[in-house]
């Protein structure tokens, strides 16, 4: 007769459950939450620090006081905010981060974002990724929740200056080089041997340069902007609960951004 014990100990035990990561990402005008505008200046210049060119950028902070500033963060359970970027509304009174990087590099710039302004521009900004969380297709998601409220800021064009990496998540989202700027929108910057994008999404409520796919993922954002849903944006599941309700339509005029 079989040892009952024997039978146990030849039984595989079964591997123990892996259950994916969970954050939040969420969006909020800029004067409405001092405390996660800090704490995202404060992750955001340890990721500028750890990269060495904190000093060639010195990031502007006067944003966290300009009512046409929307912030979007990803929040993990126990790291904390993870990720973040910003969406400034463009207005005729101020200038869009952009154009101060670039003005001394191509002055068209200048131009170029004056002639978006009476029809609606905005840019997107200020990508961070944690290293502690890196390497998860954070910026992707971030990035297709910017486009997604585009519609709720009453915007008919976006830019964005971005690093190299991320210029391949502008693109699925229907992003296309700047063309008319030296070297077709591309510049060493903010250092010499690091790559800078600069884009233009022409039609941010429509999308008809984006991949069928992320037009879809995105439509869906600005449909459902209160959601949970599993995303695979790198090698492994994230589970994403998106709180895009807020922020509410920002006002027309605005200060310097």
């Amino acid at each position: 007769m079989m040892d009952p014990s024997s039978t146990m100990l030849n039984t595989p035990i079964p591997p123990p459950s892996m259950e994916p990561d969970r954050i939040v990402i969420r969006a909020f005008r800029a004067v409405d939450d001092p405390q996660r505008c800090e704490s995202f200046v404060r992750e955001h210049t340890k990721v500028l620090e750890d990269i060495g060119v904190f000093n060639a950028l010195k990031p502007d902070t006067s944003w966290s006081s300009d009512p046409n500033v929307v912030v979007f963060v990803a929040e993990h359970p126990t790291l904390g905010m993870v990720a973040g970027i910003r969406l400034h509304k463009a207005s005729l009174d101020g200038t869009l981060p952009m154009e101060r990087s670039l003005e001394s590099l191509d002055g068209a710039i200048i131009g170029i974002l004056a002639n978006l302004v009476e029809n609606g521009n905005a840019e997107i900004a200020g990508l961070w990724n944690a290293h502690r969380f890196a390497g998860r297709g954070v910026p992707m998601l971030l990035m297709e929740a910017c486009v997604a409220v585009a519609s709720r800021i009453g915007v008919a064009s976006m830019v964005t200056f971005i690093a190299e990496y991320v210029a391949p998540y502008a693109a699925i989202s229907g992003f296309e080089p700047m063309r008319a700027l030296t070297s077709e929108g591309i510049f060493e910057y903010p250092v010499a041997g690091i790559r800078t994008h600069a884009m233009i999404l022409q039609d941010p409520l429509v999308l008809s340069a984006a991949i069928l796919t992320e037009r879809h993922r995105i439509l869906s954002l600005r449909l459902r902007p209160h959601q949970c849903r599993t995303e695979r944006p790198k090698h492994a599941d994230l589970v994403v609960q998106y709180d895009l309700l807020e922020p509410l339509p920002v006002p027309n005029k605005a200060h310097a951004a």
